[in-house]
């Protein structure tokens, strides 16, 4: 059995985004059970144009960044990537031209995806109040073109699935899809041991600093609350942007920037942290609720994904985040949503669980397919 993942990123090479933290742990999990795994991804700085990585095979077509048609150019030279490759199944992590473009490369090959984030046009509305270039008639017209390419794109495909039950019904509407995305989740490790939890009250934050995550109302906060202790992992990609932050908030006492984090640095502050409190303005399932939740630390967010917020922490309203932190202050309720929560990721989205559960549909895929 050979898989190729279709993906935006991999998580390395300077570059640690969601996607790609996912797609880099799913082929190492299934790497680890003998599965021939490749990835065909854009190549980044330090990145050699084949690689091999914690057991997979990496592919990094050139970026032709800088010059006029630097996307179609990548996507052309993308196709030579998607036929070494040669796999048996090429699993799209998200809808993109890049699906697209691996089925041209393989036709007669096996096309899947899974449903990552879709935004619908709610979503697009509510992101263009923090980055007001989405909100204007250009944007819209690029965003209709792309929606009904993806769509055609759609319909070509082997299977659907979807990593969040609630994102099912979305995909539906907005890609007006024939065939129902099944239900595969993501996977996040769940250590065996957690961490004891911080003396002081402990928030975290675990995203890039850009627009839409809205890193700001975090940080504000630890000027506001002087008795709890805020860390904010992560950094923004644009570095004027990242040292203007931290110049305006680095002074708060009790407040730790701490920039990129190692796994393991991530697991200890993530491990001793009281909540994550997520204030982005939108989001599908982000890993770092699931990672959370692994290490019994519940999540305040306005954002209820697949109702994991209501239920293993507090669901803010309004983005009324101070009633989320008098929540966490008030009482011991947060321990209890925490251990339930992480019970919960761990029947659910173990890793290995998840890598098997992709095991198990690849080979329906395979065996249909004669």
């Amino acid at each position: 059995m050979k898989i190729c993942f279709v993906s935006p990123e991999i998580f390395h090479w300077g570059t640690y985004g969601g996607f790609g933290y996912l797609t880099r742990l799913l082929a190492k999990k299934l790497a680890e059970k003998e599965i021939d795994v490749s990835v065909v991804t854009q190549r980044r700085n330090g990145q050699n144009e084949y690689e091999k990585l914690d057991g997979f095979k990496v592919y990094g077509y050139p970026s032709h960044q800088g010059t006029g048609f630097g996307s179609l150019s990548a996507r052309r030279d993308s196709i030579k990537y998607y036929q070494k490759a040669d796999a048996d199944i090429y699993h799209s992590q998200a809808v993109s031209y890049n699906t697209y473009v691996a089925y041209i490369a393989e036709p007669d090959k096996r096309h899947i995806i899974t449903f990552q984030d879709p935004y619908d046009w709610d979503e697009w509305r509510r992101i263009a109040k923090v980055i007001p270039k989405y909100g204007t008639l250009k944007h819209q017209l690029r965003i209709e073109a792309e929606i009904r390419i993806l769509a055609e794109t759609c319909r070509e495909m082997d299977r659907l699935y979807s990593q969040a039950h609630f994102l099912i019904p979305k995909a539906i509407k907005l890609y007006k899809l024939e065939m129902v995305p099944k239900y595969l989740p993501n996977p996040v490790p769940v250590p065996e041991e957690t961490y004891e939890k911080a003396k002081r009250p402990t928030v975290c934050f675990l995203a890039r600093w850009d627009p839409q995550k809205r890193v700001e109302i975090f940080l504000g906060f630890a000027e506001k609350y002087p008795d709890i202790d805020f860390i904010a992992m992560g950094k923004s990609h644009d570095s004027e942007k990242d040292r203007a932050l931290r110049e305006k908030y680095g002074h708060i006492p009790n407040l730790t920037l701490t920039g990129f984090v190692s796994e393991q640095e991530k697991k200890e502050i993530l491990g001793k942290s009281w909540a994550l409190l997520n204030t982005s303005i939108r989001e599908a399932l982000p890993v770092s609720f699931l990672e959370a939740l692994a290490n019994e630390t519940p999540v305040i967010s306005g954002e209820n994904p697949d109702k994991l917020v209501s239920d293993y922490g507090y669901h803010v309203i309004n983005d009324d985040y101070d009633t989320g932190l008098a929540w966490l202050l008030d009482s011991d309720e947060w321990q209890i949503r925490g251990r339930n929560g992480r019970h919960h990721v761990s029947r659910v989205y173990d890793a290995d669980h998840v890598a098997d559960l992709h095991i198990g549909e690849y080979t329906r895929i395979i065996e249909a397919s004669g």
